[in-house]
C-alpha cells in the first residue's frame, strides 16, 4: 500500500476511520481487491471512457484484467494533468501507456483502426457483391 496522504481534512480522517472499520477481519487480499473495486468504481464515476460502457471487447480481446500500481503523489498529478489534456481519464490514459509499451501502438489507436479495417471489410463485401437489380412493380431491372 501506499503512504497516507501528509494532511487530510476531518471528513477525510473519519471516512478513513469508516473504511478501516469496514475492512476489519478482511484478510490483505480480500481488503485489497474490495478497495480496488471501490477505486473502479469511482474512476467510472468521474467519467468511464464510452468505449466501455458496457464492456465492449478490445482488438486484442475481453479487457478482463485490471493492473494497478502505485506511484508518488506528484506524479501522479502531473499524470492526470496529462491525461486531461488528451481528453481521457486516468485509467483510459493509463491502458494507452500500457498498449504503448507492450503493442508499439496506443489501445486509442488499435481500436481506431480496427474500426477502419471493419469499416474497408464491409466496403469490399458491398465493392464484391455489387448492387443486385431487381424489378419493381414488373419494370425493368434496376
Amino acid at each position: 500500500m501506499r503512504d497516507a496522504p501528509q494532511v487530510l481534512s476531518r471528513a477525510e480522517i473519519d471516512a478513513a476511520d469508516r473504511i478501516l472499520k469496514a475492512l476489519k477481519g478482511l484478510a490483505p487480499e480480500e481488503a485489497e481487491r474490495v478497495l480496488a473495486h471501490v477505486q473502479a468504481r469511482l474512476d467510472e464515476a468521474e467519467g468511464g471512457d464510452v468505449t466501455f460502457a458496457r464492456g465492449i471487447a478490445g482488438p486484442n480481446g475481453a479487457l478482463d484484467t485490471c493492473m494497478k500500481t502505485w506511484v508518488d503523489s506528484g506524479t501522479a498529478e502531473l499524470f492526470r494533468r496529462r491525461a486531461a489534456m488528451r481528453k481521457q481519464n486516468a485509467s483510459a490514459c493509463q491502458r494507452d501507456c500500457i498498449y504503448l509499451l507492450v503493442h508499439e501502438k496506443t489501445y486509442t489507436l488499435m481500436v481506431a483502426e480496427k474500426a477502419l479495417h471493419d469499416a474497408d471489410a464491409m466496403d469490399l463485401r458491398e465493392h464484391l457483391t455489387g448492387p443486385f437489380p431487381a424489378r419493381k412493380f414488373w419494370g425493368p431491372g434496376q
